[in-house]
């Protein structure tokens, strides 16, 4: 028993002798001294450390460095690229003795890294960039004065076991937008720090910038290149709840993927992309170079439902929420009662001036689009930002049993800004197309459309005022709902004549086999001179216009019959055809009135008999009087007749 008790003894002894000599041994003054003569001999930049260099030996060994910085180089500046309020490390004692430093686990606290980028586009974090490179390129170190070997007499690092990074603060100031970016309460856990090997990484913390104000937190595992010049983060799931100007409301935002960074390019490479962010899910490939003046936006992206009403409501909230961003990030969004937009802001311009920070070109595929009521299906587009102009080109898409194509462009450089459409319909069902688009159910059949047109202004009332262009629209195998011309016709001939009126029992439709038109569109209205219909009983000519600011309608068919039209009793109205009937269209696109011009029916059927009486009293002329008696009377008859009102 005592053998074990003076065996215990000596091993304290040894270890409080090891201790003992750790503290009074190594010149922590000497370590610190050497930290700052490395730090500006490899970077040429100055390392100040207020704080005390302390050892401990729980949990485990190692020591503490109180507040340190290093300073900006010359060119910034005064001030800090780093400062770190304390420095913690685990440290392997033996390898120390020997000017050997190897690191189990880096703790840092209160961090702060200030990054600036003049309006050249050189940072403060440059000349470090270089020297890794340079380093790399050398393959040597550099010998101190009178050739002795650096290892026996600098303190070299020589391994890093892990980082943990809390409360920390990042200050990202660019001279070329004059614009601040501050992250804070930034944590980040690092496993181990090995270059060339994947190691997890997970990080959190709040972004705050003129527009957003976010809370963020990421995980992933993290491969950084021996060079230090680019990184990978695969298997990346980010996590955002953000508000702001930029982002009305609150907004929470999932992001997966495998991340691909280029650090001296400064481009990212976004491969495995699955996005969603309020309603809207994306998937695809993107890429982003943030080194140029104006960020380069590349990508190929893909959403099972774009809901373009949807997003409209979830982007015209009041901006800025009650909730914080913070709390987005949560499993469970919160409740936010949504608030419209007063009718005067709505109503107003949008600001667009974000299209001239933008360079974006891409391409994007839905495999549903809801907009303005109507449903397409396999839409495909390309997309171009650029110097203040966007437009959509390539636009495809299926649709109520026909297709879609067509190309959009905005111009924001002046304001209002200018806008174009140029778009086309093939083969689709008119009915379900109006029906959903516009709210109009009185016309059906197989549509073709095409539209060209163009205005300047977005808000509703400048497109109605200043929308100019042309469209075509053809109609096949249809029929014209709410009226029935030819009952409508039945019922006119039937008071002209004095007739019983027939029963007003008949479906309100009228078939067609084909219904054209070109319109103008202009100064508040679109006008038609040559719509045409043809049934095997009508023929249709008409002209008129609509009124796109209090969506009025004046039309006036004039109406042929052509075919075999029945009266009540069957017989066959022989007396009208040929006649044109005119039937005039009013109220609104929505709701129109269909009226008949009783009037002229009667002027025309009157007009008709005259004719035909007159007709007959010259063939009776010609046959009693017959030569030339006859034909003179002939000659004065028709002014005659005139005069009489025959």
């Amino acid at each position: 028993m005592k053998k074990w008790l003076y065996g215990l003894a000596a091993l304290v002894l040894l270890l409080l002798l090891g201790v003992f000599a750790l503290t009074r041994l190594v010149d922590t003054d000497r370590v610190k001294r050497l930290l700052v003569e490395q730090t500006r001999e490899k970077t040429g930049r100055t390392l100040v450390i207020d704080g005390e260099l302390s050892w401990r030996f729980f949990p485990s060994v190692g020591f503490t460095l109180g507040k340190t910085s290093l300073l900006n180089p010359p060119g910034f500046e005064q001030g800090a690229t780093l400062s770190v309020g304390e420095v913690s490390l685990d440290v392997a004692l033996k390898p120390l003795l020997n000017n050997r430093l190897e690191i189990g686990q880096a703790v840092l606290n209160n961090a702060r890294l200030h990054l600036i980028t003049h309006k050249d586009g050189t940072t403060n974090l440059d000349d470090l960039r270089n020297l890794g490179q340079a380093d790399t390129a050398s393959g040597t170190e550099p010998e101190p004065a009178g050739g002795e070997p650096a290892a026996q007499r600098e303190l070299q690092f020589v391994s890093l076991a892990g980082v943990t990074v809390t409360d920390a603060e990042v200050l990202l100031q660019d001279e070329r937008t004059d614009t601040l970016t501050r992250l804070n309460r930034v944590n980040l856990q690092l496993d181990r720090f090995a270059p060339g090997e994947e190691v997890p990484v997970s990080f959190s913390g709040n972004l705050f910038s003129d527009d957003v104000q976010a809370s963020m937190d990421a995980s992933g595992q993290l491969w950084l290149a021996p060079e230090f010049d680019h990184l990978r983060f695969d298997n990346l799931e980010f996590n955002a709840g953000a508000t702001g100007r930029a982002v009305p409301g609150n907004k929470a935002l999932k992001l997966s993927g495998d991340l691909a960074y280029n650090i001296a390019g400064k481009q990212a490479s976004f491969s495995n992309v699955n996005m969603a962010v309020g309603s809207l899910m994306l998937d695809g490939e993107l890429n982003v170079k943030h080194g140029p003046e104006i960020p380069e936006i590349r990508f190929t992206l893909h959403t099972p439902l774009l809901d373009l009403e949807q997003l409209s409501q979830e982007w015209s909230s009041e901006q800025g929420g009650s909730a914080s961003g913070a709390a987005a990030t949560s499993g469970d969004e919160p409740s936010v009662k949504r608030a419209k937009l007063p009718p005067s802001v709505a109503a107003g311009e949008p600001d667009l001036s974000i299209l001239n920070k933008l360079d974006v070109k891409g391409s994007l595929s839905a495999d549903k689009l809801k907009v303005q009521g109507m449903e397409m299906e396999g839409l495909t587009l390309e997309v171009r930002v650029h110097e203040g102009q966007a437009s959509a080109s390539d636009i495809n898409a299926r649709l109520y049993d026909g297709v879609l194509n067509g190309e959009v462009s905005l111009n924001a450089n002046r304001a209002p800004a200018s806008f174009m459409l140029n778009t086309s319909l093939q083969n689709v069902d008119g009915f379900r197309l109006l029906n959903n688009a516009a709210g109009i159910d009185s016309l059906e059949g197989r549509a073709s459309v095409a539209v060209n047109v163009a205005g300047r202004g977005l808000s509703e009332q400048a497109i109605k005022k200043s929308l100019t262009g042309t469209s075509r629209v053809e109609f096949a195998d249809g029929a014209l709902r709410g009226v029935n011309i030819a009952a409508m016709i039945r019922r006119g001939y039937a008071q002209v004549k004095g007739l019983p009126l027939p029963d007003d029992n008949e479906p309100q439709k009228t078939d067609f086999s084909a219904l054209t038109a070109d319109f103008d569109i202009g100064k508040g209205s679109i006008s038609t001179q040559n719509l045409r219909l043809a049934s095997p009983l009508l023929r249709v000519r008409g002209e008129g216009e609509t009124s796109l600011l209090d969506e009025s309608l004046n039309v006036l068919l004039n109406t042929s019959i052509v075919g075999s039209l029945k009266g009540q009793d069957g017989e066959s109205l022989d007396e009208l055809k040929n006649i044109t009937v005119p039937l005039r269209i009013s109220g609104s696109y929505k709701e129109p009135r269909y009226t008949l011009d009783m009037q002229q029916v009667f002027d025309l059927y009157l007009k008709e008999k005259a004719g035909k009486e007159a007709e007959r009293v010259k063939r009776k002329l010609n046959e009693k009087l017959g030569g030339e008696l006859g034909d003179k009377l002939n000659e004065k008859l028709p002014g005659l007749l005139d005069k009489l009102g025959l």
